[in-house]
């Protein structure tokens, strides 16, 4: 049986000493486990608690926490699911996701100011944009994420990723628009979606022999893309690939599509014996 009731917990907001509006929230109660459905007010600092009338707080909802003007929020251990936009459009710059949380909807932080991330160590899913239009200058992935859903980091400011060794699949634009001239693949990842890493700096790569599907663009850099420079490979189908235009996928399929460490040079891409 479900029950949804208002429940009168009020998170209180620092400022200079004082104290400022709360939050009043709406959970919804099933099989003596508590989601926070909705809040109505607005508050800067959010720690949500792991329990409320001793009973555990397992999920946020979806857009529960959309727009309430957060500026940090600490998720407890209780909780194992993040529902679709749960905390987008606030302004978040710290978050702090607790270790039992399984997944991350989709959008579920996006359009914030974040700086700080912390992700807990059950995570396996990061859903479609849960962290894109953010200011992230470094994540850590943890070991146990399965996958990296597309958008999920774009438009940060990321400097280097790593993606670990768990992860099978890194979706289209996942980490697309950002800083980085560094990426480490995992030796699991198997597909990686179109322009996962498109628009940034990366100079090199290793890609592992676990990588099956490779998709278009993944690390071109479309402000210096020359089409018109000539061709340097014809596959086998006779398809015309560039180097010169930094298509590092159609290079990749044109070495056969050979596992190991690939370089940028002088607006080339070499494959490194």
């Amino acid at each position: 049986m479900v029950k949804k009731f208002v429940c009168a917990v009020f998170f209180f907001v620092s400022c200079l000493g004082t104290f400022g509006a709360g939050l009043e929230i709406i959970v919804e109660e099933h099989n003596g486990a508590l989601t926070i459905i909705w809040a109505e007010g607005s508050a800067g600092e959010l720690v949500i608690p792991g329990a409320i009338n001793d009973m555990p707080v397992t999920a946020i909802g979806k857009a529960a926490f959309a727009g309430r003007g957060l500026t940090s929020v600490t998720i407890p251990d209780s909780v194992t699911v993040i529902a679709d936009e749960a905390f987008a459009g606030n302004d978040l710059a710290s978050v702090t996701i607790g270790d039992n949380v399984v997944s991350i909807g989709r959008q579920a932080f996006a359009r914030n100011k974040l700086v700080s991330l912390t992700l807990g160590n059950a995570l396996t899913g990061i859903g479609r944009g849960a962290f894109m239009y953010n200011l992230l200058g470094s994540v850590v992935i943890p070991e146990g994420v399965t996958t990296i859903s597309g958008y999920a980091f774009y438009s940060n400011r990321l400097t280097s990723v790593t993606i670990p060794d768990s992860v099978i699949t890194v979706g289209n634009a996942a980490f697309s628009s950002n800083r980085i001239t560094s990426v480490t693949i995992g030796s699991s990842v198997s597909e990686i979606g179109d322009g996962a890493f498109f628009n940034n700096r990366i100079t090199g790569v290793t890609i592992p022999a676990s990588v099956s599907s490779l998709g278009k663009k993944v690390f071109d850099v479309p402000d210096i893309y020359v089409p018109d420079r000539g061709v340097d490979y014809v596959d086998r189908e006779g398809v015309v690939l560039y180097t010169t235009a930094k298509n590092f996928d159609a290079y990749y399929a044109s070495t056969g599509r050979r596992p190991g460490r690939y370089s940028l040079s002088g607006g080339e891409w070499q494959y490194e014996e």
